[in-house]
């Protein structure tokens, strides 16, 4: 094994897993002990705020109403993410493909379904990655509050959309390496995937994976909290 394979495959693993639950930890330890805002008494909030908290969280609201164009581009982005986060658990565990087997469906039409499925939601994704990015580049109000960190996530993500989509509309890669490697790994004797472009993805993952609990992208965790808190003020 070279040693590119071995650090991306064999070591960064186990170390994206630590800095990853070390830094939640750090970040909800600070979440639950940040003090709440007195109530105000003009207006009070409602006794519970769990059906405003997922509203916000499913459906951003709040952003609806101050920017219906970034609403649109935020929106089917983050919607396509997690459609494509429930993809890549079918990659590496296969449990999606056995229950779709357990209710009829053939491996064929299932690979089918997740060839066609997954295509499009790489292409809109890349699609409105970029959007963003342009937004951010020739909108003047929003590239005066744009900072390094904002560009570096985005840019991280487009990276990993980008070799995501090489791969796919690419040569063919055998996707039971994965799940050979996933199971490899939490038996702690690595087996890694040789291919050089799934290296580079999988690198790009972690390292999102690793800035995430540092970042504003763990915005979809801290919003249960601060919404809560702005909902009850």
């Amino acid at each position: 094994m070279d040693a590119f394979a071995l650090l991306v495959g064999g070591i960064l693993p186990y170390l994206t897993v630590v800095v990853f639950l070390v830094g939640m930890g750090y970040r909800f330890r600070a979440w639950f002990k940040a003090p709440q805002p007195g109530k105000m008494t003009l207006f009070p909030a409602p006794d519970s705020t769990a059906g405003g908290v997922l509203a916000e969280t499913l459906f951003f609201p709040s952003l609806f109403k101050g920017d219906k164009v970034l609403w649109s581009f935020a929106w089917i982005f983050h919607a396509t993410l997690a459609l494509v986060f429930l993809g890549h658990i079918r990659v590496f565990t296969g449990l999606v493909d056995r229950i779709l087997m357990a209710v009829g469906m053939s491996a064929d039409n299932i690979g089918v379904m997740s060839a066609t499925a997954g295509g499009v939601a790489g292409v809109v994704l890349l699609g409105t990655g970029l959007l963003l990015l342009i937004r951010r580049l020739t909108i003047q109000r929003v590239r005066e509050i744009s900072r390094v960190p904002d560009f570096f996530a985005l840019l991280l993500l487009i990276a990993i959309i980008g070799t995501g989509d090489l791969m796919r509309f690419g040569p063919h890669f055998d996707l039971e390496q994965t799940r050979v490697w996933a199971r490899s790994l939490l038996a702690f004797s690595p087996d890694v995937p040789r291919n050089g472009l799934f290296l580079v993805h999988a690198l790009f993952a972690m390292l999102l994976i690793i800035y995430v609990p540092f970042s504003k992208i763990l915005h979809f965790g801290g919003i249960f909290f601060t919404q809560t808190l702005v909902k009850r003020s």
